[in-house]
C-alpha cells in the first residue's frame, strides 16, 4: 500500500486506499472524519501515523504492492479502536487514574517519526 500522489486532499491515505480496495478515495475520507469525531480525535493521530508510515506512491516507475503493510493499516486501526474502546470503558487509566490513551498515542507516533528519522 502506498499514498496517492494523484488523488488526495491531504496526504493521500484514503486515495491509497482506495485504489487498493477499488472503492472511492472519498468513501474512506467521509469514513475517517466519522471515525475522528467519534473516537475524539484517535483516529486524526491514526491518519497522521499512516501519513508517516507510509511510502509516497511513484509517478516514475511501478512500486512493489506490500500486503504486510496493508495489514499494518488494519492493524493500526483495529488497535486504534481497541484503545478508543478501553478508554470510553474506563480501563485505559494509570493507577492515579489519568486517562492513558492520549499519552499511549503520542508515544506511537514519537516512534514511528524517530523509526521514520533513522530510516531516512
Amino acid at each position: 500500500m502506498v499514498r496517492s500522489f494523484t488523488d488526495r486532499v491531504f496526504a493521500g491515505i484514503c486515495g491509497g486506499l482506495g485504489a487498493l480496495t477499488g472503492r472511492s478515495a472519498w468513501w474512506f475520507r467521509l469514513v475517517f472524519i466519522v471515525l475522528s469525531l467519534v473516537t475524539g480525535g484517535a483516529f486524526a493521530a491514526l491518519y497522521v501515523l499512516l501519513w508517516w508510515l507510509l511510502p509516497q506512491e511513484s509517478l516514475t516507475g511501478r512500486q512493489r504492492r506490500s500486503p504486510a503493510l496493508l495489514l499494518l493499516v488494519a492493524l493500526l486501526a483495529l488497535a486504534t479502536l481497541a484503545g478508543w474502546w478501553l478508554n470510553l470503558n474506563g480501563e485505559l487509566r494509570s493507577a492515579a487514574g489519568q486517562d492513558l490513551l492520549w499519552p499511549l498515542l503520542a508515544l506511537a507516533l514519537a516512534v514511528v517519526f524517530f523509526l521514520r528519522q533513522v530510516r531516512a
